[in-house]
């Protein structure tokens, strides 16, 4: 429009059109032209077709599939020739096919209503150990007052989240009802669809502060705009342009920024002071902090070994003998073992921490055969030999003393076969064979099979040599032929 008007003033001047093509560094019949029309046009234009116009179907359909701009491009040249360059067909794109703006209501919440919360990527910051590592910034804002909460991290596991989370309730002096999180893996799962699994530890995390979780729709961060806007905040206005000695000096920053300047600044959006309206109008509404903090527990799986016992940090623990063979849950902390079974706790031990290879073991979780102890065991085995007649006591008594770590296997020996030739023969036999002090199973198997049990005890003869003393006990019970039954 500037040229149009300046080339017709100056022709009315009485300027030849090549001195004016020459002023305004343009050609004659530039001149000419705009001098022949009548009226002046707001801009000259050439109507030209893009290149890529022919391909608009093609396009589109590209488009509708997901299909990258950067790989429409690569397919128009490999297989239509298109020569043009990528950035020209973004621009056709961005023209002739914008992307859809969704509108979006605004969110509005009532006092200790809701908190939302995520974490953002802060940089390489000094760490623990003072060297530079992945440093990541937890935001927790109060829907209603926008009072901010902001922690610094390392990562972004479930003990981190709860434990900033507990700090979080703990300044803001009471726990909002809901807790909205976006997809983190920390908390959720999945969450396809109506397909939602949450971490089952962050839901027992939540029920003992007695607050609900409520996770965004996926790749839809506008229903938690405010924590968006918050972990923005805390990079451009916290992180940018300030240096930090170490990692505890990182922390101590972040504190008194928070404190000072984040929740005492006139909020762009409320144009109120975060930190008035909470006192004011929505700390009063939060629920109430828990008399005990949340004990957060690690999680493991095990399987009950047949003994009835898991092994855990080289040490073992008791599970229910029902249990052999079936895998359990094992959660633990620095002082308690808890094992679960199918959602519901089936033992609960002190964590063994000092020693190494100890058995930790309630006698509840052992099947009947299997919790008696030493003293236990033999009484129970002195009954049953006691059952079978006096000189079966009196036997038992003899092996005990003789055998008092090898007993039982005897004693099991004895009650077999008198299974087999029955009470009254068991105990002629011991008898027999406590005479002759004979403590192994073979000797009593021997009597009972000569029926040596019905013969008059032979007294032993004078001990001349061992030998001798060896063929007395022999004759006496039965090993030599000619020994009738």
């Amino acid at each position: 429009m500037y040229k149009q008007i300046t080339i017709k003033t100056l022709d009315k001047q009485g300027v030849k059109h090549a001195c004016i093509a020459r002023e305004l560094s343009c050609h004659r019949n530039t001149v000419t032209n705009i001098l022949k029309k009548e009226k002046l046009t707001e801009k000259q234009t050439r109507v030209k077709p893009s290149i890529f116009a022919a391909f608009d179907t093609r396009i589109e359909e590209y488009l509708d599939k997901k299909v990258a701009n950067l790989r429409i491009y690569e397919i128009l040249k490999e297989e239509y020739g298109v020569q043009s360059t990528y950035v020209n067909l973004c621009k056709y794109i961005q023209k002739h096919f914008p992307k859809h703006i969704e509108a979006y209501g605004v969110q509005v919440t009532l006092p200790g209503e809701v908190a939302e919360i995520d974490f953002g990527y802060l940089g390489m910051l000094p760490g623990p150990l003072n060297t530079l590592v992945k440093t990541y910034g937890l935001a927790v804002v109060l829907g209603y007052s926008r009072l901010d909460y902001y922690a610094i991290v390392y990562d972004q596991r479930l003990e981190t989240l709860c434990r900033e989370l507990t700090d979080a309730f703990s300044y803001f002096g009471g726990v909002p009802r809901r807790l909205k999180v976006d997809n983190m893996k920390t908390a959720v799962l999945k969450n396809q669809h109506y397909d939602l699994t949450l971490n089952q530890d962050f839901l027992e995390f939540a029920s003992h502060y007695g607050t609900v979780v409520i996770p965004c729709t996926p790749y839809s961060p506008e229903q938690k705009g405010k924590v968006e806007g918050a972990i923005k905040y805390l990079q451009i206005n916290f992180i940018a342009g300030r240096t930090f000695q170490d990692g505890a000096d990182l922390k101590k920053q972040a504190r008194e920024w928070m404190e000072e300047y984040a929740n005492q600044r006139i909020h762009g959006t409320t144009r109120k002071v975060p930190m008035q309206v909470f006192l004011a109008e929505e700390k009063e509404k939060l629920q109430a902090l828990p008399l005990e903090e949340f004990s957060f527990f690690n999680r493991g799986i095990r399987t009950v070994a047949p003994n009835c016992h898991i092994h855990f940090e080289n040490n073992y623990y008791s599970v229910p003998a029902f249990l052999v063979g079936k895998e359990v849950t094992i959660r633990w902390n620095e002082h308690l073992v808890r094992i679960i079974y199918q959602g519901e706790q089936i033992a609960l031990h002190h964590k063994v921490t000092v020693t190494i290879g100890n058995f930790v073991t309630q006698r509840n979780h052992l099947p009947d055969y299997k919790i008696y102890s030493q003293t236990e065991y033999q009484a129970r085995y002195e009954t049953k030999m006691a059952d079978i007649g006096e000189w079966a006591h009196q036997y038992f008594t003899m092996l005990l003393e003789q055998k008092e770590n090898y007993w039982f296997r005897t004693v099991r020996g004895i009650l077999g076969l008198k299974e087999i030739y029955g009470r009254e023969a068991v105990n002629l036999s011991l008898k027999r064979a406590m005479y002759y002090q004979a403590a192994d199973i073979v000797t009593i198997k021997h009597i009972l099979e000569k029926n040596l049990y019905l013969l008059e005890i032979e007294p032993i003869m004078g001990k001349t040599s061992d030998d001798n003393d060896d063929n007395s006990m022999n004759r006496s019970l039965g090993y030599y032929e000619g020994v009738s039954s």
